[in-house]
């Protein structure tokens, strides 16, 4: 089911390449006359899609892996074969990768003649190793980053309840010492008030000094 399925899809993706056009609305009415399983169209087009949209993607990888060839320089279909296998490996890596080169070869004898097959299962094989030891570089990245501690911020509630404590704290009495010394308060001395003056100048019986 799956073969007939990319079969399929590489027919869209041909189309799509002639058309110059990457409309789903094309992929659609290609598929539609299709007499096959819904489960066929659908894969298909969920292939369709991702090539398309994926395309220039695909195409470098498919640069730097192509020894003494341009991507240009291939035939539209084996372009698209590179560009399927490509996105499968990419994007499906449950899928084994042996399984989807071969599917790839499996088209070149379908669609193209027998030059083609050494050249897609060379490429395909490169494109493999250059994704794998991607991922692994990304994972090991992943694993070397430092833990950073999250800490939760305080809420409303939590800080109301801080504030509340400290304030109750620093509100406490301070207990009496009971053998700190009292300072006694001062006598008041009294005073010479303006009634007791006058009073002693006008006393009758009061000795003058004579003069001597």
């Amino acid at each position: 089911m799956r073969h007939q399925a990319r079969a399929y899809t590489l027919q869209a993706l041909y189309q799509a390449e002639m058309l110059k056009s990457k409309a789903m609305i094309h992929v659609d009415r290609f598929l539609d006359q299709l007499e096959t399983s819904p489960e066929i169209k659908t894969f298909a087009r969920e292939l369709t899609a991702g090539t398309l949209q994926h395309r220039k993607h695909l195409d470098r990888y498919l640069r730097l892996n192509l020894e003494h060839w341009k991507l240009s320089r291939l035939s539209i279909t084996v372009r698209n074969i590179l560009r399927l296998a490509v996105f499968e490996l990419y994007h499906y890596p449950e899928l084994s990768h042996s399984v989807v080169i071969n599917e790839a070869v499996e088209l070149c004898k379908d669609f193209v003649d027998d030059t083609s097959h050494g050249l897609t299962n060379s490429v395909l094989q490169r494109v493999y190793d250059q994704i794998t030891l991607e991922r692994k570089t990304k994972a090991i990245a992943v694993k070397e980053e430092p833990a950073v501690e999250i800490i939760p911020e305080k809420t409303s509630a939590i800080a109301e309840e801080e504030d509340t404590a400290v304030t109750v704290e620093t509100e406490k009495p301070v207990k009496e010492n009971p053998y700190r010394k009292t300072k006694k308060p001062e006598k008041e001395k009294p005073e010479e008030t303006a009634e007791i003056v006058a009073a002693v100048k006008e006393n009758p019986y009061r000795k003058s000094k004579k003069r001597t």
